[in-house]
């Protein structure tokens, strides 16, 4: 296939909460790329019903985890979309828990491409896979609460073979609905989108 088809892009919302600032910069994200005719696959992180990683080794022999939940769904199209939208609230200067787990679980990736030399990316289009990384949080002072959560999610973008992008920080955003008081970042939000949907960053 070529690139220039419309990429297949994973939106994950990582909120404990649905309605809230990430939520809103993330819907806004998401009609940038529709509006350059990206296919869009949502996943909700606290729709989600997985177990952490424990370290079980149990994927050591085949890069395959042998917990069987929500996860293989999850597995299924971290391989094989194109680019991935992941918006994020911080907590305690690092990513919600329960998105920080789904992480952990992508060990099984980890051991496929760092162990048994096999490739990760299953994009049938051969797109670059790529990402954009949203985040926000209530503490005024961003440059102490952003860093330490990107570097976890290049972490996770490494193992499944993507490059990060793309980021879009919002800080001093605690109050539900702040973002949406500020056009130009639902504006920033929306051009994310669009630009994570093109063929080239």
């Amino acid at each position: 296939m070529k690139e220039s088809l419309s990429p297949r892009i994973l939106c994950i919302h990582a909120s404990e909460r649905a309605r809230g600032n990430s939520r809103a910069l993330y819907d806004e994200a998401i009609k940038g790329a529709e509006s350059a005719g990206a296919r869009i696959e949502r996943l909700a992180v606290r729709d989600l019903e997985f177990e952490p990683c424990i370290s079980c080794n149990g994927c050591d022999a085949t890069g395959e985890c042998v917990i069987h939940d929500d996860m293989h769904r999850v597995y299924a199209l971290l391989r094989e979309c194109d680019r991935f939208l992941i918006a994020s609230p911080i907590y305690f200067w690092s990513l919600p828990g329960r998105f920080k787990c789904l992480i952990d679980r992508c060990q099984a990736f980890w051991v496929k491409k760092f162990v048994l030399g096999e490739k990760v990316a299953a994009n049938a289009s051969g797109m670059e896979r790529r990402a954009a990384f949203i985040s926000v949080c209530g503490f005024s002072d961003g440059d102490k609460m952003f860093p330490s959560a990107e570097k976890i999610i290049r972490a996770f973008l490494s193992c499944i073979d993507v490059k990060l992008t793309d980021t879009l920080y919002v800080p001093g955003a605690d109050r539900v609905g702040a973002v949406l008081e500020k056009p130009e970042l639902l504006k920033a939000a929306f051009q994310t989108g669009r630009s994570l949907a093109a063929p080239t960053p």
